[in-house]
């Protein structure tokens, strides 16, 4: 998932394969890609008249859920885990190769983490935590 969000929609195609569902509802575009483990929900939308489709949004989700937060990261492709935000689900900045900072949000059911959204916009809920990255 890493450096997915702001990406043309066909990096997801590269990526994923074929998707299982692709429609548009408005100027969104909503695909699905399946595999026996997770399923992973894309809304892609242009920045401007006649552009590509961007990813705006992701969520995986996963079959079993992960124990611990450094397990759903790794298996996200995403980048070691850093203080978080909240007491039911986990809420984390998450900064792109590019520098962009997106908002990562873990959903905690029966204490383990069965779902992950990232969304193409900074935090809005007042974090002061160090951003996820490679450092």
């Amino acid at each position: 998932m890493r450096d997915l969000l702001g990406q043309p929609v066909h990096a997801a195609f590269e990526r994923y394969g074929r998707a299982a569902a692709d429609r548009r509802s408005g100027d969104d575009r909503w695909l699905r890609f399946e595999a026996p483990d997770w399923t992973l929900r894309l809304r892609a939308r242009p920045d401007r008249v006649g552009g590509p489709a961007l990813v705006r949004s992701w969520t995986a989700a996963f079959a079993e859920g992960f124990e611990t937060v450094p397990e759903a990261l790794r298996a996200l492709g995403l980048p070691r885990p850093e203080p978080s935000v909240g007491t039911d689900d986990i809420r984390r900045p998450l900064r792109d190769g590019a520098g962009r900072v997106h908002s990562l949000t873990l959903s905690v059911r029966r204490g383990r983490i069965h779902a992950a959204t990232g969304f193409d916009e900074p935090p809005d809920w007042g974090v002061e935590t160090p951003l996820l990255d490679d450092a």
